[in-house]
């Protein structure tokens, strides 16, 4: 064992203009549990809406299903409604008084928002907001504009009696010209007029317009979504999904939200809607073939850090003049969707995942709050965090003063080759800092690795063998910070 405290102070030249940090309090969540999924299985879902607002969210989204949809297998896809009903019979009157006003299918539409809308006011004491919809898959055609425009009226009518101020604003499309999709840019925009036509009937202030789209389509199919919108989504397709199969938001490519930001700004300015705001859909949930593509701990904290401050999309002649793209308006996180809760699938198997809570393998609330309330350029950890397994690390990681940061036996730590937070001593290469305490538990046969990342072609300028210097190295600041170090090689470093 070694222990040593070190304090280095290096200035370089940066290539980073000043900072311009995006100012965002808090964050929006697609999908987020209401007590009408218990019909799906999970169970312990009723404080989902206030657990996501006390860390830090202010606006949710549901999907829509209609009562009696079914799945590709051909099954129910609200298998447990019925039972569900006979366990919460104020909401099966509360439904069969929606049917009786309006019908069975804008009835069940009309009980399902208003619900969501009702149990997120309740449960955050009207802190958190909704977004009604996506509006386009539930009125796709012309002859539906009654419908419409009885259900806008009738959940303003809803919200100002029992919710007021719950709807966050009006989700349009998702994903329009997806091949699954490929909606049309006319009934759209006469959802919007309707929208709006039924918001000033019923002399209520307007509701944002949102609409979430990929940038990465010709100009001429995505223009036509963005001249009504207040407020665009931009898919976490641009740098989580830009290859088959997905990769996990370790291996992202970081880069490419910068991009996709500065695209989307592109499109908007050629529509000639110069007020849009644009905002990022982050990485909490997904799934492939081989599980769940869910960010551990420190990965939220780098997804969250990154984007909030300006990406380098272009890095100039020999890096000399780069072209740096601001942030977004807001950031948004995909989706909550066994982020946490526990299920019964129809075969009686419980599943139980909790990544939100402190003490999780998630603890993504405290990941999240650190990142929009502190604003360092670097990531800063917190509390005691335990790696393992392989962790991509992107820039500069700081171990706070009363921190504690544990790298398990086995665990390899790859660092990229640049400092994607151009900050510490050495603005070009990811630094180790340590204010706090760092312990490295390798043993004999499961030593703990920290060694670069060169060969990952998403993390690196480009992708190469590793060479010395292709990272700053572990550093210390401060009288507080203590290194404890067992069976551990350090490559490729400047400082060891």
């Amino acid at each position: 064992m070694r222990i040593f405290s070190l304090l280095i102070s290096i200035c370089f030249f940066s290539l980073k203009p000043a900072a311009i940090l995006a100012e965002i309090n808090g964050f929006g969540m697609f999908n987020v549990y209401f007590s009408i999924d218990e019909a799906l299985g999970y169970q312990d879902v009723r404080d989902d809406l206030s657990e996501v607002h006390s860390a830090g969210c202010r606006l949710v989204t549901h999907y829509f299903q209609r009562e009696h949809s079914r799945n590709a297998e051909g099954e129910l896809f609200w298998f447990g409604l019925k039972d569900w009903l006979e366990a919460n019979p104020e909401a099966a009157e509360r439904l069969q008084a929606w049917k009786n006003n309006y019908g069975e299918s804008l009835g069940w539409k009309l009980f399902f928002y208003s619900t969501y809308l009702l149990e997120a006011y309740q449960k955050t004491q009207g802190g958190l907001k909704v977004l009604v919809g996506e509006i386009y898959g539930m009125f796709p055609l012309d002859q539906d504009d009654v419908d419409l425009r009885s259900f806008v009226t009738a959940i303003l009518e809803f919200e100002a009696a029992n919710c007021p101020g719950s709807i966050g604003g009006w989700y349009v499309v998702e994903e329009p010209n997806s091949s699954a999709k490929r909606y049309n840019p006319a009934r759209y925009e006469s959802i919007v007029a309707l929208i709006q036509a039924s918001q000033a009937d019923a002399e209520v202030s307007s509701r944002p317009i949102y609409i979430d789209i990929s940038p990465y389509r010709k100009r001429s199919q995505v223009i036509p979504f963005l001249k009504s919108a207040d407020t665009i989504m931009i898919s976490p397709d641009a740098y989580i999904w830009a290859r088959v199969p997905p990769t996990y938001v370790e291996e992202a490519q970081y880069e490419a939200i910068h991009h996709a930001i500065r695209s989307m700004r592109g499109h908007a300015k050629a529509s000639k809607n110069l007020d849009v705001r644009i905002e990022v859909v982050l990485q909490a949930y997904d799934w492939n073939s081989e599980g769940p593509l869910q960010p551990n701990h420190i990965n939220m904290h780098q997804q969250v850090n990154y984007t909030l401050q300006p990406g380098w999309v272009d890095r100039g002649i020999y890096a000399i003049q780069p072209r740096w793209e601001t942030p977004p308006d807001g950031i948004w996180f995909w989706w909550w969707h066994d982020c946490k809760s526990k299920k019964q699938t129809p075969q009686g198997e419980v599943i139980e995942i909790n990544r939100w809570d402190k003490g999780t393998e998630g603890g993504w609330s405290e990941a999240i709050q650190t990142e929009l309330s502190n604003r360092h350029q670097a990531v800063l950890i917190r509390g005691t965090e335990r790696w393992r397994g392989t962790i991509h690390i992107i820039g500069d990681v700081i171990v706070s003063r009363d921190a504690t940061l544990i790298l398990e036996a086995g665990t390899t730590v790859k660092f990229a080759t640049w400092d994607h937070f151009q900050s510490g001593a050495d603005s070009s290469l990811c630094e180790l800092i340590v204010r706090g305490k760092l312990v490295v538990e390798g043993t004999p046969d499961r030593q703990v690795l920290l060694t670069s990342d060169a060969e990952n072609r998403r993390l690196s300028i480009r992708s190469r063998k590793p060479r010395k210097s292709d990272w700053y190295g572990i550093r210390t600041d401060g009288t507080s910070a203590t290194v404890m170090i067992e069976n551990c090689q350090i490559q490729y470093a400047i400082q060891k």
